[in-house]
């Protein structure tokens, strides 16, 4: 039993795609995160933006 463990723990297959996948989880939160606080800007800017697309058309 000792001896499994410490071939279990020794054993570096797919520690490099575990290593990718974590690196992609956190990438994916951060993006999420960020979007999620700057939304109410982005929103804001979009509104703006529409105004001033349907007064230029309306002159």
């Amino acid at each position: 039993m000792k001896n499994w463990i410490m071939n279990f723990i020794a054993d570096e297959r797919g520690a490099e795609t575990t290593e990718f996948g974590v690196v992609t989880t956190l990438t994916a939160a951060g993006s999420v995160t960020t979007l999620t606080l700057v939304k109410d800007k982005i929103q804001s800017k979009a509104t703006d933006l529409a105004a001033s697309l349907d007064s230029a058309t309306d002159e």
